[in-house]
């Protein structure tokens, strides 16, 4: 039986709990979780029927559970000094996206990796197992359309789920960088992967439009459930208080707080190193919610499109499929007509993926194919070039020499 750790008791670990617990209670059990905040703590085990010490110092959740392999998911930004103490200890760890948020931070990971290299870890780029996606790269890869020319890829968060990210603490920079690593991240190595490449130059440019102090707004304060406008703002949230028993953070702060400083609209035009080219855009205020991803290549062309429309009230069923307008792969050839692809149908959060990719790192032999941590860095990599390119206004270099 292997002891598994819990460090972070976030929403997106959850998912981890729920298929650990139906799936590999017979191998894995979770033995302890740690996290800064109490209250979280406690409404996370009570959510999940876990009945586990916890913690709030690492040194000490490390020396009673003894754990084998952990889990992180706290705040992006904490993600590295983690991974780099993990790796130290000789315990596996799997990474919540994005592995970290800097430069700075990749060249002490990999330093660790390097020092620690009989230790595995791996990045949960949970989004390349969508069955849809998988079936793309299964086309790409198999040459179904030749040598690739050109990819594009459009990310739109609705105004539900993009609002949502401007109610947490990702919302500001010094904690995850911007919505380029903290959902992005998830992107770019997608494309890494489809190609089989990594980017190795960017040209960015984004916004603030919709969110923040800048913003024509009528009512600001600091959280939704202590506003003193909170009867009459539109844009009040009742954030789940079962889960969130904190006095430390509730997820519904301010959208037009003058803290928050990172873009909700960018697009970046990337050059990969096997010189395929490619654009990317993520904009967080659209009118529906989907993912429309294009790969031209000599002889065909593929289109995945996954779109949902949300029906008024539904704020909680972005990956529902009740929800989906356009669910499709396309396969595109010159004078040639269209083939639909049959996308394998898979239950499950995230459209099934975090089934995928959960039962590839527990289960006995581990695909090769599964995100390592350089999978992560160049991911990282990528989101920083497109953050510093908006900052810089203008061309700059991905790769960092020495890592890989």
């Amino acid at each position: 039986m292997s002891d598994i750790g819990l460090i972070g008791a976030s929403t997106r670990v959850g998912a981890f709990v729920k298929i650990l617990k139906e799936k590999f209670a017979s191998t894995h059990r979770i033995a302890g979780i740690m996290d800064c905040d109490p209250g979280k703590m406690k409404g996370f085990c009570e959510v999940h029927d876990l009945q586990v010490p916890c913690f709030t110092d690492f040194d000490r959740f490390c020396q009673e559970v003894k754990p084998e392999i952990v889990l992180i998911t706290t705040v992006d930004s904490t993600h590295a000094d983690y991974v780099i103490q993990c790796l130290d200890r000789k315990i596996s760890c799997i990474v919540e996206k994005p592995l970290c948020i800097s430069h700075e931070q990749c060249r002490q990971i990999d330093a660790a990796v390097k020092r620690n290299p009989e230790v595995f870890a791996a990045t949960s780029h949970n989004a390349r197992y969508y069955p849809a996606f998988q079936e793309m790269k299964r086309l790409v890869s198999g040459g179904a359309i030749g040598k690739i020319l050109r990819v594009e890829y459009t990310d739109m968060l609705d105004r539900e789920h993009g609002t949502s990210y401007f109610r947490r603490w990702n919302s500001r920079r010094k904690y995850s960088n911007g919505l380029e690593l903290h959902k992005s991240s998830h992107h770019f190595d997608r494309l890494n992967y489809l190609l089989d490449s990594y980017a190795l130059e960017v040209t960015a440019d984004g916004t603030l439009s919709r969110y923040g102090a800048k913003v024509p707004h009528k009512f600001e304060g600091v959280n939704c459930h202590s506003c003193a406008h909170k009867n009459e703002c539109p844009e009040f949230f009742e954030y789940d208080k079962k889960m969130f028993q904190s006095e430390i953070y509730t997820p519904d702060m301010c959208i037009y707080s003058p803290d928050i400083d990172i873009e909700d609209n960018f697009t970046a035009a990337i050059r990969f190193a096997n010189g395929v080219l490619g654009t990317y855009s993520l904009c967080a205020h659209t009118q529906y919610e989907g993912e429309i991803i294009t790969v031209e290549g000599e002889t065909g062309r593929l289109e995945m499109r996954k779109v949902y429309y949300r029906k008024a009230g539904e704020i909680n069923s972005v990956h529902g499929d009740e929800l989906i307008m356009d669910n499709s792969l396309k396969l595109f050839r010159f004078r040639g007509g269209v083939e639909n692809i049959a996308i394998p149908k898979v239950s499950g959060s995230h459209g099934g993926a975090d089934d995928q990719i959960i039962t590839a790192f527990f289960s006995p032999e581990r695909p090769a194919d599964l995100p390592t941590i350089y999978d992560g860095m160049q991911a990282v990599l990528t989101g920083c070039a497109v953050v510093e390119s908006i900052r810089q206004g203008r061309k700059v270099p991905v790769q960092l020499p020495g890592i890989g």
